[in-house]
């Protein structure tokens, strides 16, 4: 019986010539071949090499036994829970195959997928990098493609640091559900280069007919709705009656309506501001337009071609500004032209001169007249009689041809031609104007009456300024 068992294993066994050893094969192609038998066995005979099968607390106590020479050794773990990983069995956290490299034992990728084994092959189940790792992409592309039918979170760093939502194509920053394109939260964007630029491009086609054709935007708000209240800046293409211009907008955020507070337009480089009233709390009106400076008698520069020394900013009827003389401040030094109450004649287109007049001190002065005039129709004929009309002028020129000055005069107005008839009429030509006068020099007030016959009285004062 002993005898035919031997001689039925060693039948089992083949050694060839070259020192390889077949199992169920004569013919071995390896130092170790081991060969199914799939005749002659019964449907009920396994097949296979099974590695030694030992649990975590087995290789724990066989630690001492395990060097540098066994490295290559091949194990099955059955139980990876009756013991603690530590040392060479720091990697063993399941059942499954594991192998020695000389100083600890390292799983053996199985490739269970959704399986409770744990693989390191990171496209069937999670893995843990147990190094740093690099990858090297040379000419080559790393793509990661996704379509899913729900979530906002499809591919993630650290949950919130980064996070894309591929159902709906958008980025998170600080959130793993973004509800725009890019959505920051939680921190400042921050942009570093010699010359860091962020662009905005509308692919929209310009549309004159739109007043609010809105090529981008930037809106500051605070909560969840950014229709509700906030301040913005957009770029806006050819807005009402500008058609061709294009402006950039800043404005207010009221109730979902956008309020233009100022533009500024490429076309002619200008300003333009309109701001509602803003009252405060305490009644408060506040300006429109309010500068704070450090920079002394430089806060404010306007140049337009009217500007020149000691000029104030006066604006027309329609608001428009330019530099003139005008009221800088309370007077401190009055001079006086003229008496109170004098009389004289004004004849028919005639100009007079009175002067010479000099100042004390050189500086701005305000002009303070009033002036009254009698009509008196029987000394003018025909279709000019009832009409009056008077022209001012200061100058340093005597001459009494008030339109062929050597000098250009210093100011002028007219009054407008007034219907009287053997009637008193009044002016207070120039008054409010400023004047800046030097001391030591000679100055002329010129007059010209049209259609006047008497001078009531006359009474012109300069109060010195500054």
């Amino acid at each position: 019986m002993k005898t035919e068992m031997i001689t039925g294993v060693l039948c089992l066994f083949s050694v060839s010539a070259f020192g390889q050893v077949g199992i169920n094969t004569q013919t071995p192609a390896a130092t170790l071949d081991v060969a199914a038998r799939t005749t002659g066995t019964s449907t009920t005979t396994a097949e296979g090499l099974i590695a030694p099968r030992l649990t975590l607390a087995d290789l724990n106590a066989k630690a001492a036994a395990y060097g540098a020479s066994q490295a290559g050794s091949l194990i099955y773990v059955t139980d990876a829970a009756n013991g603690s990983p530590a040392g060479q069995t720091a990697n063993i956290n399941a059942a499954g195959y594991y192998f020695f490299d000389g100083t600890a034992w390292l799983k053996v990728t199985t490739g269970n997928a959704g399986g409770s084994v744990s693989s390191n092959d990171i496209y069937n189940g999670d893995g843990a990098l147990t190094a740093n790792r690099t990858v090297a992409m040379s000419d080559k592309t790393l793509a990661f493609s996704a379509n899913p039918t729900g979530g906002t979170s499809h591919f993630t760093v650290d949950d919130t640091t980064l996070s894309v939502d591929a159902l709906n194509n958008r980025v998170g920053i600080g959130t793993n559900a973004p509800s725009e394109k890019l959505q920051v939260d939680g921190g400042n964007m921050f942009m570093h280069h010699d010359s860091p630029t962020l662009y905005f491009q509308s692919t929209i086609p310009n549309n004159s007919s739109n007043s609010n054709s809105n090529n981008g935007s930037v809106v500051f708000y605070e909560g969840t709705n950014s229709t509700a209240e906030g301040m913005y800046m957009r770029h806006v293409n050819n807005p009402t009656n500008y058609s061709g211009r294009n402006f950039l907008q800043f404005g207010s955020i009221d109730n979902g309506t956008y309020n233009p507070i100022m533009n500024i337009a490429n076309l002619s480089q200008q300003v333009l501001i309109n701001s509602p009233t803003v009252v405060g709390f305490d009644g408060t009106i506040f300006p429109k337009l309010s500068i704070n400076s450090n920079v002394a008698n430089g806060a404010i520069q306007i140049v337009d071609g009217t500007q020149g020394n000691n000029k104030v900013l006066t604006s027309d009827a329609s608001g428009k500004a330019s530099w003139k003389t005008g009221i800088l401040a309370a007077p401190s030094t009055t001079y006086t032209w003229d008496n109170s109450g004098a009389s004289g004649t004004l004849g028919y287109y005639q100009n007079y001169v009175y002067g010479p007049y000099t100042v004390g001190k050189t500086g701005w002065y305000e002009i303070q007249s009033k002036w009254r005039y009698i009509q008196s129709p029987s000394s003018v004929s025909g279709g000019d009689q009832g009409v009056g009309s008077v022209w001012m002028q200061i100058n340093t020129s005597g001459n009494n041809n008030m339109y062929a000055l050597t000098d250009a005069p210093l100011s002028e107005q007219p009054i407008d031609e007034t219907i009287v008839a053997n009637q008193l009429f009044s002016t207070v030509m120039l008054s409010g104007r400023m004047l800046y006068l030097t001391s030591g020099k000679n100055y002329f007030i010129h007059i010209i009456g049209a259609y006047v016959d008497v001078v009531g009285s006359q009474n012109f004062i300069l109060n010195y300024v500054q």
